[in-house]
């Protein structure tokens, strides 16, 4: 029976007029030629967000590829994975804050349900209680005495059974809430994390350097920005594979992590750029950091699974601002990635910081 309403559902869609039909096709035509175009992997990823940028629908996706390619960064994986899951994908992360607050919700109206329970049967006991007060004033009082105290134990004793409910619903409530606290936390963590290499995402390293910004302003903190990225990444890819250049990002990210302090932030940025914001630092400072750190990541070796033989190496190079009056979140990743630039151009696996030679 399902099957054959099935049939009938499929038999009833509409098919695509002519005129359609002919739209779609150019439409794919021009998004393999944008595949072609930039050199860009042809994966049902890349070919979704190509229709989609063809097409002009969600207009988000041809704004953020529009200024993807302004900005002169490459089209990688990386960059084209993040507009998607963004623009195209469902986002599990929202998803799932979204289930937990319905779940709130719930919690709330149940927490809602207990009291107005507990509160009706407060009244009726205050109610049976005026009644025995009255009854005490007859002339049958002593008569009735035993009667009363009967139907009041019997009161005393539902009120009670009332209460244990309403303390056993508050405390199962309170622990629901406490888990999905947890929950929600998690799910907010996880949609500003970078799944690859477990570090903050762009997302959160925008919200990040927003605060930051306004925090030096209103209270006149410093702090630099440091834009790092891996030397001819490319050609590790190129030689060793993507799973190899993987472990590269990781380890890179990994190391960044550890020799910085808690307040700080290490944020992948593109596809092997990495952004940190260090507070209450002055430039000086920064560049020995980063200096130390270049030294480290220099040294590392990451094994390799491919056939070539031995274990990868690479190196980074990083390029460093700080905060002064009146800049924008803006002015300084273009002061940082000038610095950056010029890291690049003197030879690589360098620091550059801005009024630093």
């Amino acid at each position: 029976m399902q099957a054959a309403v099935k049939e009938q559902e499929i038999e009833q869609s509409p098919a695509p007029q002519p005129s359609e039909r002919s739209l779609i096709f150019r439409r794919c035509k021009a998004a393999f030629q944008e595949i072609q175009k930039h050199g860009t992997p042809p994966d049902p990823t890349t070919y979704a967000l190509w229709y989609a940028y063809v097409a002009r629908t969600p207009p988000a996706v041809t704004v953020a590829v529009d200024k993807l390619l302004a900005s002169g960064r490459a089209l990688d994986r990386y960059e084209l994975a993040e507009i998607h899951r963004e623009y195209l994908a469902d986002n599990s992360a929202e998803a799932a804050q979204e289930a937990i607050g319905k779940e709130f919700e719930e919690s709330i109206q149940d927490v809602s349900k207990l009291i107005q329970s507990g509160m009706s049967q407060n009244a009726e006991f205050c109610s049976t209680l005026h009644g025995i007060e009255t009854s005490t004033n007859t002339d049958d009082a002593d008569q009735d005495f035993k009667s009363m105290l009967s139907h009041l134990v019997g009161e005393s004793l539902k009120m009670a059974e009332a209460s244990s409910r309403l303390s056993q619903g508050l405390l199962e409530t309170q622990a629901r809430v406490q888990k999905l606290n947890e929950e929600l936390e998690q799910a907010k963590q996880q949609s500003l994390l970078d799944p690859l290499t477990a570090v903050c995402n762009r997302r959160a390293f925008e919200d990040r350097m927003k605060w930051q910004i306004e925090d030096a302003r209103a209270n006149g903190s410093t702090f630099c920005l440091v834009l790092a990225d891996l030397d001819e990444f490319k050609r590790v890819n190129d030689t060793y594979g993507h799973q190899t250049g993987d472990e590269v990002l990781k380890k890179f990210a990994s190391l960044v992590f550890e020799l910085t302090k808690g307040q700080d932030l290490v944020a992948r940025y593109g596809g092997d750029e990495f952004a940190i914001i260090l507070p209450n630092i002055e430039i000086t400072s920064a560049y020995n950091l980063m200096v130390s750190i270049k030294h480290k990541f220099e040294g590392a070796r990451m094994p390799t699974n491919s056939g070539a033989s031995g274990s990868a190496m690479a190196t980074a190079s990083f390029g460093i601002s700080a905060y002064k009056d009146r800049r924008t979140g803006e002015d300084m990743v273009t002061a940082a990635d000038t610095a950056l630039s010029r890291a690049k151009t003197t030879g690589r696996n360098r620091v550059c910081a801005e009024g630093l030679s």
